[in-house]
């Protein structure tokens, strides 16, 4: 396909950026304990340059070590020892051709005070969400000190060299704090009317314009629509507008369009039942309404859907967040006319669910380097044609297999069903869940274009393999579905979930769906939608344990409207015909009436595969499910360590 737009060249202010595909700042965690560039960020950013991305906007930049703490290994511009690692940062971009800016930050009332051992600051005391920690109102004098620490910030971004800076307005952090009446209930010159809440963001400007002069390009990200209508004083997209408009009069020379709140995480990072588009009325409307360039991010998972959005007039630069976590080479892949390589963004959410749920750096499902360039560097492409077999199609099995042939190894997959995929044909038949076959052919082109042997619909025995003569052999089987012990399961109306999504099995009626994990859940989505009656056994206090709150909340919306019969906290004891047993945690026994059963209660490796391979061969390494059962992101990150480290 022709990029007519996607690869023209663009202006932000007097800076010339080599395309229109701009990294959108997203959070990893990268940074050093203290703020500064690590080895692990630089290389992560180094990499998305050389993928041939036009302009990097970095993770938020910490303006303040003392009172914005808002994660352990946050990025900062917030002190002078911080210039020399930003400055090597700019140059492992520059030295690609990207450009890059700094989106500096003051957390407010989202910094923690767990980690800050300080009360956050914030335009006044309300909290950054229900429940949390109230913060304080900032006194003037706190206003003008943090003012002045975002002017400081932006000139050591241009001593390190960097060719423009961001104010992060966006996300209800603490510039969009004074932007909001809901958290803004200020009586003096910062709160109140519309001038006064803009008043701390224009001071801002005008101090950094002062510092730096126009000629210093400066962007401001804001959230264009809040999209929480049920919540007053949260702001709407005329508000935003109003903002932009602010914003634009005051002379900045770029607004970088985003979504969403503290309130409504979703709106910023979807998870994957959002369609592409589906908020670019919002960019529209400020692209319609103002003359200076508009960044704005719209789900974007694939280099045509973004040359769409540029032709329609949806924006001047698209947005790539997650995108290029999954593949840093987006944009090079497109312009060599290599789409159906890239590997898409399945908006799974481990990336975000890492950093908010678990406090940990961000990683992604489907590309294992990601965050680990540094520790994995080019391919070590010492293979020189020996000969490995790897046993089994399904994500760990295809990511083995690359990695080896990447490394020039002759590699022989085995597959025993017809096509590659292995639990992906699982997990791609729930609703919303195309990405995954997108996924699963990107993959099988990646194997097609690295010439590797792929043989499907044959059973791998220790016999046959040993035909094809392999120094090692990489055991990527997957796992088997649990069935426990209790009477009836052998019952013919209780199948496994497996069956029930690959629909070998169509239940009708009222059907038990037990455990309600992310299978679990899929498959009573589907259940419901066929019709069934949902009964849903939880061993459990909740439903959809373990899983990621903005994934089950989502899923969760839906499953809700069909009104299933929940039973969190009841183990399964027994099936009879007609209907199941459950003991609750008090130790009363319950029954409910139902027509079939359906299991979901994880998996298993298969041990016996891996053990009969053993006793053949001297070199046998099990990946993925086949060593300890997992996600997608357990599976590729097993496969690809095993597989870059086999010697």
């Amino acid at each position: 396909m022709e990029y007519k737009h996607l690869f023209e060249k663009g202006k932000i202010g007097c800076l010339t950026i080599r395309n229109r595909g701009v990294m959108s700042p997203m959070g990893t965690d990268f940074a050093d304990h203290d703020g500064t560039v690590s080895m692990k960020l630089l290389r992560y950013y180094q990499e998305r340059a050389r993928g041939g991305i036009g302009l990097i906007i970095n993770e938020y930049t910490g303006v303040d070590h003392e009172d914005s703490v808002p994660s352990l290994h946050n990025l900062r511009a917030s002190a002078d020892w911080h210039i020399a690692g930003l400055e090597s940062l700019v140059d492992a971009v520059h030295a690609y051709g990207a450009r890059i800016f700094a989106q500096i930050h003051h957390g407010g009332s989202t910094s923690k005070p767990a980690l800050s051992g300080r009360q956050s600051l914030s335009a006044s005391d309300v909290p950054i969400a229900p429940g949390m920690p109230a913060p304080r109102a900032m006194t003037i004098e706190e206003i003008k000190a943090v003012q002045k620490k975002f002017t400081d910030a932006a000139v050591r971004c241009k001593k390190a060299g960097y060719d423009g800076v961001e104010l992060h307005g966006a996300h209800s952090y603490l510039i969009g704090q004074f932007f909001s009446p809901y958290y803004n209930k200020r009586t003096d010159e910062y709160g109140g009317s519309f001038e006064n809440r803009m008043r701390f963001v224009g001071e801002i400007i005008d101090g950094i314009r002062a510092a730096l002069g126009r000629g210093f390009p400066l962007s401001v990200r804001i959230n264009g629509d809040e999209m929480t209508p049920r919540v007053p004083g949260t702001l709407t997209l005329e508000d935003g507008l109003q903002i932009g408009k602010y914003l634009e009069a005051k002379g900045i020379d770029v607004l970088n369009v985003s979504n969403g709140s503290a309130l409504n995480g979703n709106a910023n990072c979807d998870p994957y039942s959002y369609a592409p588009g589906w908020k670019k009325h919002v960019a529209k409307a400020f692209k319609q309404a103002l003359k200076i360039p508009i960044i704005a991010t719209n789900t974007i998972k694939d280099p045509a859907f973004a040359e769409s959005l540029l032709e329609e007039g949806v924006c001047d630069f698209v947005g790539l967040g997650r995108s290029q976590f999954a593949d840093p080479d987006f944009m090079k892949k497109a312009k060599e006319g290599r789409e159906d390589e890239i590997r898409q963004c399945i908006g799974c959410m481990v990336c975000r669910e890492r950093l908010l749920a678990k406090g940990q750096t961000a990683v992604c499902a489907i590309n294992p380097r990601m965050g680990r360039e540094y520790l994995y560097p080019d391919y070590p492409r010492n293979g020189s044609g020996r000969k490995v077999c790897v046993v089994g199609g399904g994500p760990g099995g295809m990511e083995a297999a690359r990695v080896l042939a990447e490394r020039e190894f002759a590699v022989t997959l085995i597959e025993k069903r017809p096509v590659l995929g292995g639990t992906l044909h699982l997990a791609d038949k729930p609703p919303h869940k195309e990405l995954i076959t997108r996924l699963i052919r990107t993959m099988e082109r990646e194997l097609e274009v690295l010439g590797v042997n792929v043989v499907c619909g044959t059973e791998a025995t220790p016999e046959l393999v040993k035909q094809y003569e392999p120094e090692a052999v990489f055991i990527a089987t997957g796992a088997v579905p649990l069935i426990p012990c209790i009477p009836g399961v052998d019952l013919p109306n209780v199948h496994t979930a497996e069956d029930v999504v690959e629909g070998k099995v169509q239940p009708k009626g009222r059907v038990a769906v037990i455990g309600t994990g992310m299978t679990g859940l899929e498959t009573a989505e589907m259940l419901g939608a066929a019709g069934c009656g949902l009964v849903l056994v939880e061993m459990l206090p909740d439903i959809g344990p373990g899983i990621f709150a903005v994934i089950r909340n989502d899923i969760l919306g839906r499953i809700l409207a069909m009104k299933p019969e929940v039973y969190a906290g009841h183990r399964l004891t027994e099936i009879l015909p007609g209907r199941i047993r459950m003991v609750r945690c008090d130790g009363e026994t319950v029954e409910a009436a139902v027509d079939s059963v359906v299991l979901s209660l994880g998996i298993r490796s298969t041990c016996n595969i891996t053990e009969a391979f053993e006793a053949a061969f001297d070199r046998v390494i099990p990946v993925a499910d086949a060593a300890v059962p997992g996600r997608i992101y357990e599976a590729t990150k097993d496969a690809f360590d095993r597989a870059y480290h086999f010697e």
